[in-house]
């Protein structure tokens, strides 16, 4: 068959409209082109997928033939690889499955959840930053907020109390690189990296600072007695059963890093965008107020906030926090019923998998009833995939869940938002979705 798509010189046309949204435009080659539609432009090979059988094609049925973009064809880092080197994040095959059963402990459910204390001791604290800025009257960006208090939970949870002293200045390097490495990722031509542009000049002094604090830790820890209980001494101390291999100081760098880019701006960007479309609704907001207040807040447990997961999981579909994602092709195969070319690329699309119709009721509306027990069993396993799916499925899926439901409910429990600036808000895409200029808001307390 011959794949579906648009020819080369409207591809080339629609670049310009393409880079001012391009989760707008993925929407639009859907609509003109399907499920499956193919952009051939120059030695770019771009497959688009756009429905659940086809992410279980690739991540599946597939895992074995579609790898993870690591490298450009000179060789040369591509995408996070650029800043995570190689990590459980960024590997592939046998390298990846050392790495993650490694890092597989530290996630175990019993493990993550004796984390929910320090989740909601930085959670009290967030909310004494928020009543602070209540009284005072002051206008915050709630994303930002979001940022600092995940990031916080992380250093907490993941590195004891050695990162936590350092967690603004390693999460702000982490990110700056991750925007840097995100726009390279999307350009068509990309100047060296030696060339000393301002870009490149902000990222290679970020990743400086990100090692410099990083290695810093690891050689405290080394000479210490022990490495320690939490992520970080996990790494430290472990051995590969299988292999043999232990992680070098390089390793436990790149792992530690992305801990921090995966780990805390996901959740932070969920919160956010919970809050966008709770501040939109308010109906649904007091169903998760009641929800709230008859429970209580500093003990409770995910499963006794069933409303507030319904919201967590509705912000997840409604707004992936990886709303694309990219395998290529190690070996020629087959596509939706066509054959693909060895090197091509395939876009799985997840903001379209979740708003496919043929899954979804309404899908451009936000409703948390779509995650009914009853509902969630009834549907393709693969329409709603956050967190990816098959063997590279987030590592940290539980834990991500079990932070963002609680901090959703403290907040729920004490405050509610006015918005300073007009919704909804359009989304920036980089690796990761966020509201574009942030999330201006007035904090309230309720009554």
């Amino acid at each position: 068959m011959t794949a579906p798509g648009p020819s080369i010189l409207a591809a080339v046309a629609g670049v310009p409209r393409f880079r001012r949204s391009e989760l707008g435009g993925f929407r639009r080659g859907w609509k003109d082109h399907g499920d499956l539609y193919r952009i051939k432009m120059g030695r770019r090979d771009l497959w688009v997928c756009s429905h659940p059988a086809l992410m279980h094609e690739v991540l599946v049925a597939g895992r074995d033939v579609w790898g993870r973009i690591e490298r450009m064809p000179n060789g040369s880092p591509f995408g996070l690889s650029l800043v995570l080197n190689d990590s459980v994040l960024t590997t592939d095959g046998d390298e990846w499955q050392w790495r993650r059963r490694l890092v597989n402990p530290v996630f175990h459910r019993p493990r993550v959840e004796a984390m929910a204390g320090t989740m909601i001791d930085c959670g009290r604290q967030m909310m004494d930053r928020l009543d602070a800025a209540a009284v005072a009257g002051t206008t915050i960006d709630l994303l930002l907020e979001m940022k600092r208090v995940t990031q916080d939970i992380i250093s907490r949870t993941m590195f004891s109390s050695d990162v936590a002293a350092d967690a603004d200045r390693i999460g702000e390097a982490v990110d700056e690189s991750i925007q840097y490495a995100a726009r390279r990722s999307r350009a068509f031509v990309n100047v060296p990296l030696s060339w000393p542009t301002p870009a490149a000049r902000r990222f290679v002094r970020a990743q400086g600072v990100r090692d410099e604090l990083i290695y810093r830790t690891i050689a405290e820890r080394r000479a210490g007695a022990d490495g320690g209980d939490d992520l970080l001494g996990v790494l430290l101390n472990s051995v590969d059963e299988e292999t043999g291999h232990r992680l070098s100081d390089e390793q436990i760098r790149n792992e530690v890093a992305t801990v921090y880019g995966a780990g805390h701006e996901t959740t932070a960007n969920a919160l956010a965008w919970a809050w966008h479309e709770l501040i939109r609704h308010r109906a649904v907001e007091q169903r998760l107020q009641l929800e709230v207040d008859g429970v209580d807040i500093e003990t409770v447990r995910v499963e006794h906030l069933p409303f507030a997961r319904k919201v967590f999981d509705e912000t997840l579909r409604y707004r992936p926090p990886v709303p694309v994602n990219g395998r290529f092709a190690r070996q020629p195969t087959r596509l939706g019923g066509h054959e693909v070319e060895a090197g091509a690329i395939a876009l799985l699309v997840v903001n379209n998998v979740h708003r496919h119709p043929d899954f979804w009721e309404r899908p451009d509306q936000f409703d948390p009833e779509r995650f009914t027990p009853d509902r969630v069993a009834a549907r393709d396993r693969f329409a709603w995939l956050p967190f990816g799916a098959g063997p590279h499925l987030c590592v940290g899926n539980h834990f991500a869940t079990m932070e963002g439901v609680l901090l959703l409910a403290m907040m729920a429990s004490r405050f509610t938002f006015e918005p300073m600036s007009r919704l909804p808000r359009h989304p920036a895409l980089a690796v990761t979705m966020k509201p574009q200029g942030g999330l201006p808001v007035r904090v309230v307390r309720r009554a």
